[in-house]
């Protein structure tokens, strides 16, 4: 380590309002109010410290008195709660480009290890951004704390230099890095010697890997990108260096839109930054065996072949690991497991509804047991529907508070309101305060003192949706109210809408197209650019699914990412209305008008089916053909691709013939720069190698012909090859948003194109 950088890192630990003072070859500085005097030298280009106990190199002594690292790791160990018989995941890893250029998949059966392997294994010449990427359920979290807490061993075995660091988001929708992370390492493991910047050179120097878990439903293609603007932020602030960890349900550079993709990349294009992925498989019946002989279950084969027959060996209760381990909890206890399969394979898509039920009948008539002395001995204080009611107005509690914890007094409150609405008497009302604390459901949070959370995030969002959905289905103006005061507090994750809808759906004595009209007066009491907007817009597709609409017509709403995947809308009028980002993959329209709507992009597939559909003064931003891997910005382009996929266009009411839209054809060269501009998102900068892996026989032309002219007008520039080789290696110069603005103005051509760029 060089004087420079000793001095840049030391003083990011001193206390505010003080400064670290030099005296020849003496250094003092206050650390967390204890004032430190050590001598200082040079050995070989290397600087030392000296504090009276002999010298060591000062990256050494930052690390073990500056930082205390050897005290972080005891706490690590003792606050990251084991995961009970953890079973690690298979997994398949996609490196960086640094790593594998190649692009090929690594599979393994041990994801711990290989996580482990890979971040040790990461190259010290750019940032490292490693995804652990599944479906919610599946295991990240849990890979995380176990790594967490294997690393943490090896450190204090000093068998490794470096620790991983968990730093949960809990979903939060306004992100700030630097709030979260001294808040988890002084809250969750009591470790307040560090300030944020002091975080940050930890993490350059290799010392620290940060794993920020709870991009969960946030990370997505979302209208206001701050989760994406939030880690350019933090990446830019690495300067090429360390590396981080973050589960989320896809990584960043898995999205189709290239629009997306501009918030992250414009903040961190001049840095040296490699984007991996390791995308956790859901189990098979060797993890399901795995588990159940770590749980001491005998016959677990039997058991496996049992659920299976009833249910097939895709089902979510036999390949998402929350799932398996409350089916195990059912398997154990003295319930009948062949009625309980009975239930949950005929539930069908509503299995999870019954799923929760069947584990809260336990806990009602086994142990809520009324002592009052009122009712008959061994009766239930509560009934399932009651359990089901206070959890959910758990949930929203929570929601409300916009954590995913809640703390005792509040607690209590919401036991003392749910008794006051449910005409509990006084006995009765003690009872469930005193007991809620230890439901079944509910477990000691490790965010926050004297507070409990759901077991699983997953159940959560569950009674989260239940509970938003009792508040609509009263359809009264104290329902409007109260969704309204929900869906302005932040977008409603995906599972939670889908517990909602299934709630709603279930009771046959609510009227979808009431529920409609509800939403739609909801959705009218914000601007357009709201969570509020969003959620009902979210909602009201979904409850309009399969449904004739009779010409029901919606105005002036908002619509999140892919929010028309996979429907089946007919009889629908939409005016002035926007869509965000969505796939028409398996979509059916039939009789819909889009009359002056604004489209951010819309990706159709072969599956698109159409029928009677006019787009009258309708815009489309992007349009996306992925089986033809095509995608373009041009507006009269778009038109004469969706006119021959069957939809109607129309201006003023006159359709608009077909023949009369030229449509343009797209260069090769245009296409060649779209394909590589992308795998810019995997690696800000990329070697002439991988051009001509990732463009196959057209790569050499590229690098005679086109790079050339690229690099002549600014659009990409050569640096300097830190690696080994001769190889050349380039970067990007221009932002990615001027970029994608002079593709919507090339009309396909590329000598357009670097035109375009210049004008910008």
């Amino acid at each position: 380590m060089q004087i420079k950088d000793f001095r840049a890192i030391v003083e990011t630990f001193a206390d505010p309002g003080t400064e670290m003072l030099f005296d020849k070859t003496e250094v003092v500085i206050q650390v967390n109010d204890d004032l430190i005097e050590a001598k200082i030298s040079a050995d070989s280009g290397d600087v030392y410290v000296d504090e009276g106990s002999g010298k060591e190199p000062a990256s050494k002594w930052i690390v073990n008195r500056l930082a205390r690292l050897p005290l972080l790791a005891t706490r690590l160990s003792n606050s990251v709660a084991p995961t009970e018989f953890f079973v690690t995941p298979s997994a398949a890893l996609l490196p960086t480009l640094e790593i594998g250029p190649e692009e090929k998949k690594i599979t393994t059966d041990d994801a711990l290890h290989l996580t482990l392997k890979t971040l040790n294994e990461r190259s010290p010449l750019e940032t490292m951004v490693l995804y652990i990427t599944s479906d919610a359920g599946e295991g990240k979290t849990s890979l995380i704390n176990e790594l967490a807490r294997a690393q943490a061993k090896l450190f204090s075995h000093k068998k490794s230099d470096w620790l991983l660091v968990p730093i949960p988001l809990g979903g939060r929708h306004f992100l700030r890095f630097d709030d979260i992370t001294i808040g988890a390492l002084q809250n969750r493991y009591r470790f307040p010697f560090l300030y944020y910047n002091s975080f940050l050179a930890l993490i350059k120097m290799g010392v620290i890997i940060p794993a920020f878990d709870g991009f969960e439903e946030m990370f997505v293609e979302s209208s206001s990108g701050e989760a994406l603007s939030a880690m350019g932020i933090l990446v830019g602030s690495l300067e090429s260096q360390g590396a981080m960890v973050v589960a989320a349900r896809k990584a960043y550079f898995e999205f189709e839109n290239l629009r997306t993709q501009e918030k992250l990349f414009d903040s961190i294009r001049n840095y040296s930054v490699g984007f991996g992925k390791l995308e956790l498989a859901r189990w098979t019946e060797t993890q399901f065996i795995t588990y159940c002989e770590n749980r001491g279950v005998k016959n677990s084969n039997e058991l496996y072949q049992k659920v299976t027959e009833r249910l097939g060996d895709n089902h979510a209760l036999l390949t998402r690991a929350v799932l398996v381990k409350r089916l195990i909890d059912v398997a154990v206890a003295c319930i009948s497991l062949d009625e309980f399969l009975e239930k949950i394979q005929k539930s069908g898509a509503d299995f999870f509804s019954v799923f929760v039920r069947s584990l809260i009948e336990r806990e009602a008539n086994e142990k809520w047991i009324d002592r009052s002395g009122d009712k008959e001995v061994g009766a239930p204080i509560l009934s399932v529907k009651e359990h089901c009611d206070i959890l959910s107005q758990i949930a929203l509690s929570m929601w409300e508070s916009k954590v995913d914890y809640i703390k005792r007094d509040n607690l209590e409150f919401v036991a003392d309101y749910f008794s006051e609405d449910h005409r509990k008497n006084t006995y009765e009302s003690e009872q469930i305060r005193g007991r809620i604390r230890g439901h079944a459901m509910l477990v000691p949070s490790s965010n926050a003192e004297i507070a409990v959370e759901f077991d699983h995030d997953e159940f959560r969002l569950y009674f989260l949706g239940e509970g938003i959905a009792q508040q609509i289905a009263a359809l009264d103006k104290r329902a409007k109210a109260e969704v309204f005061g929900n869906f302005r507090r932040g977008l409603l994750p995906p599972p939670a809408q889908h517990a909602l809808i299934l709630s709603l759906t279930r009771d046959t004595k609510v009227e979808v197209l009431s529920i409609v009209k509800l939403l739609l007066d909801i959705s009218g009491m914000d601007v357009q650019s709201s969570y509020t907007q969003e959620n009902c817009g979210n909602i009201i597709i979904m409850l309009l699914n399969g449904l004739q609409a009779d010409d029901l017509t919606i105005k002036k709403l908002s619509f999140g990412v892919n929010v028309l995947r996979d429907k089946k809308l007919s009889g629908v009028r939409f005016e002035n209305c926007y869509f965000a980002p969505t796939s028409l993959e398996l979509t059916e329209f039939e009789d819909c008008l889009f009359e002056d709507c604004n489209f951010a992009q819309l990706r159709i597939y072969d599956s698109t089916k159409v029928s009677n559909v006019e787009f009258g003064e309708s815009i489309v931003d992007a349009l996306a053909l992925p089986e033809k891997s095509i995608e373009t910005w041009d507006p009269i382009d778009i038109q004469g691709r969706i006119s021959r996929l069957g939809f109607t266009i129309s201006t003023d009411g006159v359709i608009t013939d077909v023949q009369d839209i030229v449509e343009h054809e797209h260069d090769q060269e245009l296409c060649d720069m779209e394909k590589i501009v992308r795998y810019f998102m995997r690696s800000t900068h990329i070697s002439e190698s991988v051009m001509l892996i990732k463009l196959g026989l057209r790569g050499r032309a590229f690098l005679d012909s086109e790079l050339p002219k690229l690099i002549k007008e600014g659009v990409m520039e050569e640096i300097e090859n830190r690696g080994g080789g001769s190889q050349r290696r380039f970067k990007i110069s221009l932002s990615l948003h001027i970029i994608n603005e002079a593709i919507v103005c090339a009309n396909g051509s590329f000598d357009e194109f670097l035109k375009c760029c210049t004008q910008k």
